[in-house]
């Protein structure tokens, strides 16, 4: 499948790309044919995947041979130094009364 202008345009800003960061308006078109090329060889290279016959292979669903076995979920109590609630606002870099000052997050 070739990939046009339009195409890369689309596949940039499915992706979140920014087409030329930083340059200037008079050579983002040479950027945007890189980035045209580029596109068109790793849309090639899929291609050539898909043409290979995968019936016989069984689908994967983790890269590791065996899964590893989870580890026990037991309770634990936390840092032994921090027994109670004082201890750990202790230790607090920013409190407001008795609660944890932390960054806005809009």
């Amino acid at each position: 499948m070739p990939v046009d202008l339009k195409t890369a345009k689309a596949i940039a800003a499915l992706a979140r790309l920014e087409l030329a960061p930083g340059v200037p308006e008079g050579e983002a078109q040479d950027a945007l044919g890189k980035l045209v090329g580029e596109f068109g060889k790793i849309v090639g290279y899929m291609d050539i995947l898909g043409e290979l016959d995968t019936s016989e292979v069984e689908p994967l669903y983790s890269p590791m041979l065996e899964p590893e076995t989870p580890r026990e979920d037991v309770p634990a109590k936390g840092d032994a130094r921090l027994s109670d609630a004082d201890d750990i606002l202790g230790i607090a870099p920013e409190l407001s009364g008795r609660f944890f000052v932390v960054p806005r997050v809009v």
